[in-house]
């Protein structure tokens, strides 16, 4: 996967959140503020969505099994 990089203005994101979070699947969007870097958003796939829950889920089972031995 590519990783494409999409700059928009807060204005800009404001209006079009939905379409920007619907089309931009798996790129990240680095919001501006009269042309100043101001938060990155990053549109995860279903895929990666995924992915990561279950490695989140993978190291609560594991700190709570560490917890269990002390």
């Amino acid at each position: 996967m590519e990783d494409d990089i999409k700059r928009i203005d807060t204005n800009d994101l404001r209006v079009n959140l939905t379409e920007y979070l619907t089309k931009n699947l798996g790129d990240t969007i680095y919001i501006t503020r009269y042309n100043r870097l101001v938060g990155e958003l990053r549109v995860y796939t279903e895929e990666i969505r995924r992915k990561t829950e279950l490695r989140i889920a993978k190291k609560m089972i594991e700190i709570a099994e560490r917890e269990k031995k002390v």
